[in-house]
Formats: C-alpha cells, structure tokens, sequence
C-alpha cells in the first residue's frame, strides 16, 4: 500500500517548515515529530514510531501506523546532506520490530479538529425520523430508469 495523498501532503508541508535533519540523531528526531504531527492529523490512523527491537534506536527515516504494523521509509540517506523525501514507496511489513506510541503534536498550527457533537444521540435519532418520513413520502412514487 502506497500513502494515502492527505498524509503525502502533511508530510510535505512538514518538511517545508522544517528542512531534513542532516545527521543521524536529527534525523530520528526529525522523524518522531512528524509521526507525532501524523498522529494528531489523522487522530484514527495510529501513527507511531518504530524501532528494529528493545534497546534499538528508533527509526531516522520510517514512519509507522500501529494496526497492522507497517511502515514507509520516507527519507533517502537519512541524517546527510543528501537526505530526500521518498514519499511513493510501497509500505513495509514490521512484524517483529518494536511499535512507539507517540504523544499527537501539531507543529503546523492546523485548526483545532472537530469537537464531536455531545448530542450524538439526539442528533442520530432525529436523522432516523427524517429518513423514515422521507421514506414513507417516497414510498408511492415510481421511478423510471
């Protein structure tokens, strides 16, 4: 599975507001902050970070979700002054390594996502009345195709 073209552009206009690290540990940092960024732009997804194993380093260029554990190696030589985005790799299987919960972070000042309504209830049973009339007022017409 390739990205989703909504995390694509997250991730590019991550990059614009902070250029690729150029050394290993900036790199892996780097990488974290955008999983958090990930994380808290598509709050459903699971983002994560990954390591290879316990006591490993997280990753310098992997982003990661958690369900199933996959991920997409998104940098080109990583922690250099060559390092590039890669942004249309397939995922990879990451069965056996290590999944890191990370804390959903917005570094790019987006707007705050959606409160979901207190009255979800209500409002669900207020749509399944209206679908019902809608129904019943429908019910004697016929449609030709």
């Amino acid at each position: 599975m390739k990205l989703p073209d909504p995390v694509k552009a997250v991730i590019l206009q991550f990059a614009a507001k902070f250029p690729l690290a150029t050394t290993d540990e900036a790199s892996r940092e780097w990488t974290h902050k955008l999983c958090e960024q990930l994380a808290y732009s598509f709050p459903t997804d699971g983002f994560c970070h990954k390591s290879a194993g316990e006591g490993r380093p997280h990753s310098a260029d992997c982003i990661a979700i958690r369900a199933p554990f996959w991920g997409w190696d998104i940098i080109n030589a990583s922690g250099s002054t060559q390092a590039t985005l890669s942004l249309d790799g397939d995922h990879i299987d990451l069965t056996g390594q290590l999944p890191e919960r990370v804390t959903p972070t917005d570094y790019l000042g987006e707007p705050e996502p959606p409160t979901p309504p207190s009255d979800l209830e209500a409002r669900v049973a207020t749509l399944e009345d209206d679908m019902l009339r809608l129904k019943q007022a429908m019910s004697g017409w016929i449609i030709h195709g």
